[in-house]
């Protein structure tokens, strides 16, 4: 999930309750409804999306089953839904982008494959981009020079050549009753003003630590919800969760504008 500007974009299927799994990017700005601005025509697809100002980045991946392999594409868009495919289909044995990623003046991807950070080239293999002394399952950037890293039980606020600026460690919980699929992990973070954002997935809620390592529950949920994906949208938080009811059904997505008034800003029952 991703803010550009006012507008925010998110990756889900759509129809959400499609079986055939084709991928979708959402897009909603406060005033409308979120609408699909780009909808793939390959079932069994997913987008990640990396934004720099409203320069949307777009990597499709593919699963061919036959092949039993992942193709992907990397494409660049606008917030009208243009699109300019930038590199066209690859093999994608790495699944590139799955823990986030960035572009650089649209030759480079940096790219998370846990352990480690990578960087590629347009028709080459990866190779290492900086070392961390922990292992990284997710990266975001923050801003021009700044990355945040998601660990197993921390995140890092890092330079992009790997300086460690600020560091959050033991943000796990110890002891975790009914976490969803049993993992007691934090699934994404943002970071604004000296103030960390998480969705703990083993816990079911959205938290906050601020400059003085003060934990607040900004959001508490019960079974079926599991917190997904963070970000910051100006002084306030968007919190998106999935109904996860292990029903051969695909999860329902729920997405909150949490401000001085909570809105649910998408929704399916």
């Amino acid at each position: 999930m991703v803010v550009a500007g006012d507008h925010v974009l998110w990756s889900y299927v759509f129809p959400v309750k499609d079986k055939g799994h084709h991928a979708c990017v959402m897009i909603y700005n406060p005033g409308s409804q979120p609408r699909p601005l780009i909808t793939s025509q390959f079932p069994a697809s997913d987008y990640m999306i990396y934004n720099h100002e409203e320069d949307i980045y777009l990597i499709e991946r593919r699963y061919i089953a036959a092949e039993n392999s992942c193709k992907s594409r990397l494409l660049m868009t606008d917030l009208s839904g243009n699109v300019k495919v930038l590199w066209p289909w690859f093999d994608d044995k790495w699944r590139i982008g799955e823990g986030g990623f960035i572009v650089n003046k649209n030759s480079e991807i940096i790219f998370v494959r846990y352990p480690s950070i990578y960087k590629i080239k347009k028709g080459a293999e990866p190779t290492p981009y900086f070392k961390t002394d922990v292992p990284i399952k997710r990266m975001r950037e923050i801003d021009t020079n700044h990355v945040l890293l998601l660990s197993d039980d921390g995140c890092m606020l890092t330079d992009k050549k790997g300086l460690i600026l600020k560091q959050w460690s033991n943000l796990l919980e110890a002891h975790i009753s009914n976490a969803p699929l049993k993992r007691n992990q934090i699934f994404d973070a943002d970071y604004k003003d000296d103030t960390l954002l998480i969705a703990y997935w083993g816990k079911r809620s959205f938290e906050t630590v601020d400059s003085k390592g003060n934990r607040t529950v900004i959001k508490q949920q019960k079974e079926p919800f599991a917190p997904h994906w963070v970000a910051f949208f100006g002084s306030d938080q968007l919190l998106f969760s999935s109904k996860l009811e292990f029903n051969g059904n695909n999860p329902l997505p729920r997405l909150i504008h949490s401000g001085a008034k909570e809105k649910i800003i998408w929704a399916i029952e």
